[in-house]
């Protein structure tokens, strides 16, 4: 939570994110436009979701995939199912908690609501409540006064239909403590695997198995439709890279706007956040304390165990796998104690318990960078750079309708636009129906195109097409071969390699069994065992991870135990269980604590999912599914 609150930029959505639940979406369009005639792309219960209304929600999940991914981010995300699908169930929650909440009377007192957001930071000027300075923030995001506080009192609504049923989740003290035992139990294992190679003597391929194999499974060997086109391509950035800047416009832009190249300080500090809810009694907020202190007290005398004990005992799921490292941020983004704390430190030092709403804190400072201003000479190429986008955003715009346009009016070539705005014709290899390929025929919309009847039959260019961002693309078919099926002869081979390793396989496996049984029966089974080796749960992760989990699921009151387990690669292996290994040293109470908190949380989670679920049932959920394909086109 606290972590989401340092990674949002825009200050509403840093606002609300103090206060809201990941689950809650809300669009402007909830309080403004209401009486204008639109398609629904919901309705829940008595509550509609207006098409606007979604198409701002993915706007703004958008947004944060691009803060949270940086670089990494691809906005083709933004076409799959599921990421709208999610987008849309956020709204969906948010109007079944609402309807509940006013079913079941919940309010929120004004004077609860003043409180809260007096002591927001975004609506503060020099630390006090400011009225002009919320009414600016509520503009400058699309609401009325009205609306935005409309809008928090939403909030904190369904902050306390959560509270009310996730807070009532707890897991005991002694099932943590017994999965804290599972977790640094081991297992004494040793291996045999039996692979299909083994048996390659002892098969026989015969023509008909081959001939039936490929007669049974000719959609294993049809070629989908290929195409190859000439394409053109308009973009921003091709344009950018062709605009002459002079050293005057760029002398001019620097002394304009000076303090725009100053680079303000940023900090980048880890913590350790203890949470503390705020209806918490004394006695549990004394625990929560003297927790604090106690690791505090390990950090002072070494300070190198900060990223460990942040992974096992921080509550903030965004950066408690990252040893508490929290990156860059500057004056603003945290709140008042936090940023207080961070800024009075020194690199390498480590704060006192420092109290906010989230709970307490135990921050490290470990870089600091900036705070001085670039000269011409230093901003000179971020400067250049910049005036050759601007130029290329204006050139763009006079282009692009000349492009679409003549890409349709002439339909029969490329060759008209292409010499009308200087841009090259390019050839495209075979394009293969169905699959991905490389920009910029990885985008959906331009794919279906080229496979149109128009486009395939006629031969026509294709529309103006947005792949990227500012960047079209328009293309025409040049050669098509129709959707066929592989000749035998071409796929005889791989045929008997696939079925002598299915045979293989099956042979290697009734193998593993036969030897199993004859081990439980205190029989030999002449298997080549590995040398033992200790097996713990927590290599339960990347390929391995069934087969650990199928270690620890077998049952290991008589040892030795065996399992047989199918490889990735067609072999099968049997494992020995010869000994289970209990952890020598005492549980540490403060891994115990940090495993019950983790399991509070699940449990907390799936009660609310279930409870949202039970809402569904409450108030009928409809999804117009051509609506939430509009939203995909926009």
């Amino acid at each position: 939570m606290f972590d989401a609150v340092r990674n949002n930029k825009r200050v509403v959505q840093g606002v609300l994110l103090l206060m809201i639940l990941p689950f809650a979406f809300f669009g402007v369009e909830s309080y403004v436009n209401s009486d204008v005639q639109r398609e629904d792309a919901a309705v829940v219960g008595s509550a509609k979701i207006a098409q606007e209304e979604f198409t701002a929600a993915l706007r703004d999940q958008q947004d944060r995939l691009r803060e949270m991914m940086g670089e990494e981010f691809d906005p083709k995300i933004m076409e799959r199912a599921e990421v709208r699908s999610q987008a849309l169930d956020g709204l969906v929650s948010q109007r079944l908690l609402i309807q509940e909440a006013q079913r079941t009377n919940l309010t929120v007192p004004d004077a609860r609501m003043s409180q809260i957001i007096a002591a927001i930071p975004g609506f503060q000027v020099d630390g006090k409540f400011s009225e002009a300075r919320f009414d600016q923030v509520a503009q400058s995001q699309g609401y009325s006064r009205d609306g935005l506080l409309a809008r928090i009192r939403q909030d904190l609504l369904i902050r306390q239909l959560y509270a009310g049923i996730a807070g009532s989740s707890f897991v005991p003290a002694s099932l943590a403590k017994r999965w804290a035992q599972m977790q640094q139990e081991q297992r004494e294992v040793s291996e045999a695997v039996i692979t299909p190679f083994e048996f390659i003597e002892q098969i026989a391929i015969t023509p008909e198995q081959v001939r039936k194999y490929y007669d049974d499974n000719l959609k294993q060997f049809e070629v989908p439709e290929q195409v190859k086109v000439e394409y053109l391509t308009l973009s921003e950035a091709a344009l950018a890279a062709t605009m002459d800047v002079s050293e005057e416009d760029i002398r001019k832009t620097y002394e304009a706007d000076q303090s725009r190249y100053m680079q303000g300080e940023e900090r980048k500090a880890s913590h350790i956040l203890l949470t503390i809810d705020a209806s918490a009694p004394p006695d549990e907020r004394t625990a929560v304390r003297t927790k604090a202190e106690a690791l505090l007290k390990t950090l002072r005398a070494d300070p190198s165990k900060f990223a460990e004990l942040a992974k096992e005992n921080s509550q903030d799921p965004g950066s408690k796998d990252a040893g508490g490292d929290l990156g860059y941020f500057g004056r603003g983004t945290m709140v008042k104690p936090f940023e207080d704390a961070v800024f009075a430190l020194k690199p390498g030092q480590i704060s006192g318990v420092v109290d906010s709403d989230f709970g307490v804190h135990i921050i490290q400072l470990t870089e600091v960078r900036g705070g001085q201003g670039k000269t011409l000479d230093e901003a000179r190429a971020e400067i250049a750079e910049e005036l050759k986008k601007q130029s290329a955003r204006r050139k763009f715009a006079e282009l692009a309708e000349v492009f679409s346009n003549t890409v349709y009016e002439q339909a029969d070539s490329l060759a008209p636009a292409a010499e009308k705005l200087g841009l090259q014709v390019k050839t495209s290899p075979l394009i293969p129906k169905g699959f991905l390929m490389p920009a910029p025929f990885d985008n959906e919309k331009l794919r279906d195109a080229i496979f149109a009847e128009d486009a395939v039959k006629n031969r026509r260019n294709t529309q103006a097409i947005e792949t990227a961002s500012n960047t079209l693309v328009s293309a025409r078919v040049i050669e098509q071969l129709p959707a066929s099926v592989k000749p035998f002869d071409s796929v005889q081979a791989e045929i008997e390699k696939r079925l002598g390793l299915a045979a293989g396989e099956k042979m290697a496996r009734e193998r593993g069994e036969a030897a199993i049984a004859k081990l439980k029966a205190g029989e030999n089974a002449s298997l080549n065992w590995s040398p033992p080796q200790d097996v713990s749960r927590a290599q339960a992760q990347g390929p391995a991870a069934e087969m650990v989990r199928a270690i620890f699921n077998a049952p290991a009151n008589a040892l030795p135990a065996y399992l047989g387990f199918p490889m990735g690669n067609g072999g099968y292996a049997v494992f020995r269980i010869s000994a289970v290994k209990q952890p020598k040293e005492a549980l540490d109470p403060q891994r115990i604590e940090a495993i019950k908190a983790q399991l509070d949380q699940t449990v907390s989670q799936d009660d609310f999912a279930a409870y949202l679920g039970s809402l569904r049932q409450r108030y009928p959920v409809t999804i117009n599914s051509k609506a939430i394909e509009a939203a995909k086109q926009q």
